[in-house]
């Protein structure tokens, strides 16, 4: 079931949430939008059932995205919500406006400002690469001033994550040698949580949860992996502020 990764009181008067769906939820994917709307509501009432007074927004405050991993950021403003248009990151300053990646392996995030606005990011290698997630909380910063926190969800992890040679090293001169790891039959692996926190730590974003659980290793029964199986099915974060 849905879990709260973070609830975090904000200096505006806000209060941030940040939520993960899991397996028993659904397919959150954007394929299927009947599918999808079931999984929502399946999610939403877990969570609500969970914490007595929660209400999650209702679906047609769900922003989501048609994930290209690159770096273009989208902000989420008046009465329009996101369906579909290309990018790998949301940011508003809009309360009750539900802001989702979809994710099977790779990092999903949410940057909040104490300010008074949430981003998301999708975060896979190649959007790693290209500094997706330093865009985002530059454009976190433009559109909401403050400190910055970061909520990490489940991925791949470098126990499963098998990674070439060249690529392995553009991240080894990026983001130093903590982004090299080994998997569980000692292969060569990308640890994208290091790499992950190493650009928070160069931007001085505090991360307040990190979940560090492997989607492969819980392939098909908490998350979906697309390492594991090719699965065309996702989970999703997603996060929103809302007035105290």
């Amino acid at each position: 079931m849905a879990q709260i990764l973070a609830k975090r009181e904000l200096i505006s008067g806000h209060i941030a949430w940040v939520a993960m769906s899991e397996v028993a939820d659904g397919d959150m994917s954007i394929g299927n939008y009947q599918a999808r709307e079931k999984s929502i509501q399946q999610a939403s009432h877990s969570l609500e059932r969970l914490h007595p007074g929660l209400e999650v927004p209702p679906i047609n405050n769900w922003s989501y995205l048609t994930q290209v991993h690159g770096v273009q950021i989208l902000e989420v403003t008046g009465d329009d919500i996101v369906r579909g248009d290309d990018g790998d990151a949301l940011v508003t300053t809009l309360e009750k406006s539900v802001l989702t990646v979809q994710v099977a392996d790779c990092v999903p995030i949410s940057l909040i400002s104490e300010g008074g606005a949430i981003a998301i990011a999708h975060a896979g290698w190649r959007g790693l690469l290209k500094g997706v997630l330093e865009e985002t909380s530059n454009n976190l910063s433009a559109t909401k001033p403050g400190k910055q926190t970061a909520v990490i969800g489940p991925h791949i992890g470098p126990c499963c994550y098998e990674f070439g040679r060249e690529e392995l090293d553009q991240f080894i001169q990026k983001f130093g040698i903590s982004a090299e790891a080994s998997t569980k039959i000692n292969s060569n692996s990308l640890n994208l949580s290091a790499v992950a926190e190493r650009i928070c730590e160069q931007k001085g974003i505090e991360i307040i949860r990190k979940d560090s659980s492997c989607t492969s290793c819980l392939a098909g029964t908490k998350y979906w992996s697309f390492r594991f199986n090719s699965t065309e099915l996702r989970q999703c974060l997603f996060a929103w502020i809302e007035k105290k």
